[in-house]
């Protein structure tokens, strides 16, 4: 053990934040290994504009997906190597993450951090049940954003410290990158560079030139969409993808507030029919705390309160881990967008995943690297004040190395149910157009045409009996739930298709979900 250490200590700081990395690309082969195929019913959009892009179709790759950076990533993995269009995703989830977990790791390393505070960050980002738990294996493009987002913020910082002209223009060139996978990024890319205008120590022009220079490519850029609004008739908003959607994101917003506050008053009834807004701003504004809270985890939010001076400079505590004063204010900025970025979402669709907020996730867990060094130097040198705090010391690190093998242990009995039910029926040898596919998953499995998302899987069976498409197959895969309309779904099945008898059922985790599959008698 004591070998191990000094070749560590022997390490430069960029070669033990590539060892990091390694062990991050490790755990997500290892987590992808474990789901044995399984996939996030979000990806199939990515997979079809991928095989479509592969094969040419550009326009109708972008019809299935219009924000089509991820897919096309996808398609040339595909192209290139001569992996499947899954197994192309994968190969860049892992790049990815590990590009992720090397700027995370080098933030800490700008922030002040030595090599405990990098490798206390890397384990907890890690643990993760959500970021590494739940959302590493669901192949989405929100990966290839926090790659590309965290790694522009390393340059931002650097940029922040020495001005130099290739920091701007990489935080630039990054940033878009993050935005093409997912467009929340432009208010990263606008709204981050507010923060030179904070600083004390530049004069006016200092910092106008500073501003100016690390917008220099998205001035260029706005300036080259506004020339070709203005110059040609044929170019439209549309013509530019989604930025339309933020252009017009106030009027979305203003109209969906209204309608729902409407509705908030009548639910609260005559007396209280004025305060609709109120109480819809203020249960929006709950559920907000509550993902943010869920998202930072509550161990996490145990070594704050635990160590909550490790995470601040003051003078008596100056000989500790401190973040620097710069960086620290970088990461309240990024914070501060991402609760913008999720309120907007919030206030437009009535939709809050916790994808959206995963950036203050991240920034959350840098400051909690400093904690826990400190605290596991408290442990070393047993200078903890009172008994307690050592022991839940001891507790979180427990439970965060629980967390992690949990993140790496083969999952539940169903977990992959709809594969297996593919897989039975596979080894029949029985063709697509003989089998009824319910769920996108099955399709997919299948190896079937992309149909199409559906989310109602009843409902397109309801519509299947009710159109009499549904007899013209030899075996249907039904979808479903365990609720309180299973008894009437079941007596649905058994009076419309009575010509079919039930072969075997595939339950899914927990026995909440099932696949039936019915053979025509």
């Amino acid at each position: 053990m004591q070998k191990i250490t000094a070749v560590i200590q022997q390490l430069s700081d960029k070669k033990f934040i590539l060892l990091m990395s390694f062990l991050a690309v490790i755990t997500a082969w290892r987590i992808l290994y474990i789901q044995h195929g399984w996939i996030n019913v979000d990806s199939l959009l990515y997979f079809e504009s991928a095989r479509l892009f592969s094969i040419g179709e550009f326009k109708q790759g972008v019809a299935v997906f219009n924000w089509p950076l991820y897919s096309l990533l996808i398609s040339a993995v595909h192209s290139i190597t001569g992996l499947s269009i899954h197994t192309s995703a994968q190969v860049l989830d892992v790049v990815f993450f590990a590009i992720s977990t090397f700027s995370f790791s080098y933030l800490i390393k700008l922030a002040g951090g030595n090599k405990l505070t990098i490798a206390c960050g890397v384990f907890l980002l890690l643990s993760t049940p959500y970021i590494v738990g739940d959302v590493l294996p669901m192949l989405l493009r929100d990966q290839g954003f926090w790659a590309a987002l965290l790694t522009s913020l390393v340059f931002f910082v650097q940029y922040y410290r020495i001005q130099k002209i290739s920091d701007a223009l990489l935080w630039q060139v990054l940033t878009i990158v993050a935005m093409l996978f997912r467009i929340e990024g432009i208010t990263f890319l606008i709204g981050l560079p507010f923060i030179l205008w904070l600083r004390h120590d530049l004069s006016f022009k200092q910092k106008l030139r500073q501003y100016l220079l690390i917008n220099s490519i998205s001035i260029l850029a706005a300036l080259c969409m506004l020339a070709m609004l203005l110059l040609s008739s044929s170019v439209t908003l549309s013509d530019f993808g989604r930025i339309k959607e933020v252009i017009s994101l106030a009027s979305d917003v203003s109209h969906a507030f209204n309608l729902k506050a409407a509705m908030m008053g009548n639910v609260l009834g005559g007396y209280f029919e004025d305060y609709g807004l109120m109480a819809l701003v203020a249960g929006l504004l709950s559920i907000l705390l509550l993902k943010v809270a869920s998202i930072i985890s509550w161990p996490v939010i145990a070594l704050y309160v635990l160590n909550r001076n490790t995470c601040h400079r003051t003078q008596q505590d100056s000989a500790r881990l401190p973040l620097q004063a710069d960086t620290r204010i970088i990461f309240y900025g990024v914070g501060a967008i991402t609760i913008i970025n999720a309120s907007a979402s919030m206030a437009r669709v009535f939709v809050l995943s916790n994808r959206y907020i995963v950036t203050i996730g991240f920034i959350a867990l840098i400051f909690a690297a400093f904690c826990l060094a400190s605290l596991i130097n408290k442990l070393r040198t047993n200078a903890f004040n009172r008994p307690w705090q050592r022991w839940l010391t001891i507790a979180l690190i427990v439970i965060f190395s629980a967390s992690y093998i949990k993140n790496t242990l083969p999952k539940k009995a169903g977990y992959t149910f709809e594969k297996d039910a593919v897989a039975y029926v596979k080894q029949k040898n029985i063709t697509n157009d003989r089998i009824f596919f319910v769920t996108d998953k099955t399709v997919f499995y299948a190896g079937a045409n992309f149909n199409g998302r559906h989310s109602d899987h009843w409902q397109l069976t309801l519509d299947a009996i009710k159109n009499g498409s549904i007899y013209h197959y030899d075996y249907l895969m039904l979808y479903a739930e365990a609720d309180e309309n299973t008894h009437e779904q079941q007596k649905i099945i058994s009076e419309q298709l009575s010509q079919y008898r039930l072969e075997k059922e595939f339950y899914g985790v927990n026995q909440k979900k099932k696949i039936m599959l019915y053979v025509k008698q």
